[in-house]
């Protein structure tokens, strides 16, 4: 707990009956007090933890951490207890702030499929008024699947809690966990303390399939947030896309970018897929995923919106380990090789080097490198294998 007059999130919404003392939770809990001999003792509700416990005059307790907390606030004035409550968020307005892995920043995509899934997980355990931030890409969508909750890009003047839902490092501040050491369910769980495991909802297509893609085809994308994330096998796409049209597919590129250099790798769209890159709206995406037969991808924002559309997502990756992303039974990576040290707690990520335990040897980047052609092959042949089982 801290002790300060500054101004976090707005002015503190909450008034209570006592003139100058205010109440709200919209970063993590807020409490301000009017000029007095005051005692504060906040606690968790559940456990009894207590967090801060001590004198105050003229100012503002605020707690450090930001995740969902059974608060519990008891005030004592010149010695007589004259004011309690209790976190609840009954009829009360929640506002949920998907947000990227600093808080404020930008949701990547990724952490907004799967948080919008967590708040529809929220609304089904509390009876509040929900409100919820995916950021601009998605608002179209999430209005469509989410008429249960209002969307919005900013917090609405009533708010009595803000959380914000990000894949955070910063424990035990930001969440009470890292978010990269376990898998996003676990995660989520302990961020907004759900009772169940929240899964990837289902977002249908909003049109049906549009003549122009009548004809069977899968979709790829090759690019990721980091060329470190990305399947860096020498001509394996190539040889991919390749086989993919032997088969008769057409092959739809969905990258934003055509080409891209990133983490000192040059990552650049198939011979022989179809040009449909571009920043194009995520509806559009969405819509293009869901009649696909498949989406070819890596640890990326696109593999999650191919999955929310029931897309089977053949996901390729390095750097991860399986429990990082949604479960997809066509999931690649070499057990052989080193992997996954994006979930390594002892790596700075983002500021260690690009290939934290291989830098500069020959086995740089080997968790990527060595996942062969052939296993992607053999992942999409048990998608046409399983299609073929359901009759599609």
């Amino acid at each position: 707990m801290i002790i300060n007059n500054g101004i976090f999130a707005g002015d503190i919404k909450g008034e209570t009956d006592i003139p100058g003392l205010r109440i709200d939770f919209n970063a993590g809990l807020r409490m301000e007090l009017p000029a007095g001999n005051w005692h504060v003792r906040v606690r968790d509700g559940v456990s009894g933890r207590i967090f801060f416990d001590s004198e105050v005059t003229d100012g503002r307790v605020q707690s450090l951490e930001q995740y969902y907390i059974p608060w519990e606030i008891e005030a004592w004035r010149d010695g007589e207890m004259v004011f309690s409550h209790r976190l609840d968020f009954t009829e009360q307005k929640v506002y949920l702030y998907i947000t990227g892995s600093v808080p404020e920043s930008l949701p990547p995509l990724g952490e907004a499929v799967q948080m919008l899934s967590c708040a529809r997980a929220f609304l089904a355990e509390h009876p509040c008024r929900l409100a919820v931030r995916p950021g601009a890409a998605l608002a179209d969508i999430a209005r469509r699947c989410y008429p249960e909750f209002e969307i919005v890009e900013n917090m609405p003047e009533d708010a009595y809690a803000t959380y914000h839902l990000g894949t955070f490092n910063e424990e035990p501040y930001f969440s009470p966990t890292s978010g990269r050491c376990m898998p996003w369910q676990d995660y989520a769980r302990e961020l907004l303390n759900l009772s169940r495991q929240p899964e990837i909802d289902e977002w249908r297509p909003g049109h049906p399939r549009p003549s122009e893609l009548s004809e069977p085809y899968v979709c790829i994308a090759v690019q990721a947030s980091g060329g470190r994330k990305c399947w860096l096998y020498p001509g394996g796409w190539d040889e991919v896309v390749g086989y993919l049209r032997t088969l008769g597919y057409r092959v739809l590129c969905l990258d934003k970018e055509k080409s891209r250099y990133d983490d000192g790798q040059h990552i650049e769209m198939p011979e022989g897929a179809e040009d449909f890159t571009g920043s194009r709206p995520l509806a559009e995406r969405l819509e293009v995923l869901a009649y696909a037969d498949m989406f070819i991808g890596v640890s990326s924002g696109l593999s999650w919106l191919a999955q929310a559309a029931r897309c089977p997502v053949v996901l390729v990756s390095g750097i991860t380990m399986s429990y990082t992303e949604f479960f997809t039974p066509y999931r690649i990576s070499n057990c052989f090789s080193c992997r996954g040290c994006f979930t390594d707690p002892g790596i700075v990520w983002g500021r260690d080097s690009i290939c934290p335990r291989h830098q500069g040897t020959d086995r740089e980047l080997e968790c990527s490198r060595s996942i062969t052609p052939g296993q992607v092959i053999e992942a999409i042949e048990q998608v046409r294998r399983d299609r073929a089982d359901k009759g599609r």
